[in-house]
Parts: C-alpha cells; structure tokens; sequence
C-alpha cells in the first residue's frame, strides 16, 4: 500500500491523481480467509506467490458524498417555480441577479432543515437496488396459496405510515397501499421470511387480498416468493 495522492478522489472526477508513490507505506501478505479494507484514494499493487494458485474477491463500499447530496437536493427543489424556470441567459444583469437570488433562497431554506441528512439516507433507503431474485414458478401471477413465503429483495426498504395511506420504498420503486396494509409489509421490512398465511392472520385480511399485495411488489422486483424461501 502506498498512501494517497489525491484524497477522496470520485468514480467521475475533475482532476487526475497523478503519479502513484514509489514508497509503499505498508507490505502486507493475506491468508485464506483475511479481509483487507483499502480506503478510498490509497494506492496499492496486489501479487501473488510465484508459483501457487491466487483467488480473491474484491468489493467496492458505495458512499456518499457532498455532491450526491446536492444531486438529490436539485430533484427536491423541482417542486418551487424557480428552479424549473428557463434561465434568463440573454436578459439584463440585474434580471440575471435577481434570477440567481431566487434560487439561492431556496437553496437556502432546504439546505437550513435539521433533518436534511436524515431525509437523504432515508431516500437512499428506499432507491437501494433489490437482489434479483425471480419468482419461479410465479412468473405471472402469485397463487392464493398460503403456504407461499414471501420476503423483500432489500434489506433497506423504507415504510413510511400515515393517517390515510401506508408507503413502502422499496428497491427503487414506491408502493401506496391502504392503512390495513401495514400489519402486511411491518414483517416484510423487518426483514422476515413469512408465509402468505401468516401474513393474512396478522393482518385479518383475505389470503387473496394479501396476494395481490404481494404481487404488486413482486411486479416492481421488491419481493420474491417461493416455497422454500
């Protein structure tokens, strides 16, 4: 390992690192079953003893940055008039200046809420991707049989109750059900594994009611069924 040249470097970036260093900072040799955590921007060269068989694995963590916050920001303030406004490139200064000043002020007052970094995680929750795991043989529909199990695709779904609806974000899609729903997905999002059957009885809802719920999230690939799940 041989430190860093540029911190925090990104995926997308606007400068180069430059040269890698000549001076290893660490030399380390990995056993079978050792993890190794490399921190973002340090450089480092892997090889293998001459002569013996190498496999190893590498995982990429997904983090987030100040940019993507700001990406996400710029989608929440497409609600207020100003910042979906043809920009008034050819206008008079002074119209340009009050142009940058408008979206300023709102900028500002998102930017102001104590609760931003948590509504970004929680969003981020909610569009995490789900595994791909098909429904087979349920391609088209899911059976009115209680002995199905049902589990969600992502550990990071977001269920979201209120006075009149339930919402579930869920693998990038969200999903609007009726308060009764929530007996339902409450299990789901714990990260349970529960039998169709359970569900309805927790619930006291019909076995097809909760079905068709369940196929409403397996169509959005947010959960799979399966017997032996």
């Amino acid at each position: 390992m041989y430190g860093t040249t540029r911190p925090f470097p990104l995926y997308r970036d606007i400068e180069d690192p430059g040269e890698a260093p000549t001076e290893p900072v660490a030399d380390l040799v990995l056993w079978p079953g050792d993890v190794l955590y490399v921190p973002r921007g340090v450089w480092h060269a892997v090889s293998a003893d001459q002569g013996t068989r190498s496999l190893h694995v590498t995982c990429g963590l997904q983090t987030h940055t100040a940019t993507d916050l700001m990406a996400w920001v710029s989608e929440q303030l497409l609600t207020h008039e100003d910042w979906r406004r043809d920009l008034p490139l050819l206008a008079a200064p002074d119209v340009q200046a009050d142009a940058v000043d408008g979206m300023c002020e709102r900028l500002a007052e998102l930017l102001d809420d104590p609760e931003l970094l948590t509504r970004y995680r929680t969003a981020m929750d909610g569009q995490a991707v789900g595994r791909m795991v098909p429904s087979l043989p349920y391609i088209d529909a899911v059976p009115v049989d209680g002995g199905l199990r049902v589990r969600l695709t992502t550990a990071r779904a977001v269920l979201d109750v209120g006075e009149d609806m339930v919402t579930l974000s869920a693998a990038g899609s969200t999903f609007e059900f009726a308060p009764e729903a929530e007996a339902v997905l409450r299990p789901l999002v714990d990260g349970r594994t529960v039998d169709l059957a359970a569900l309805a009885d927790t619930a006291g809802l019909a076995l097809e009611d909760v079905a068709g719920l369940v196929q409403e999230l397996v169509a959005g690939q947010a959960a799979t069924v399966g017997s032996l799940l």
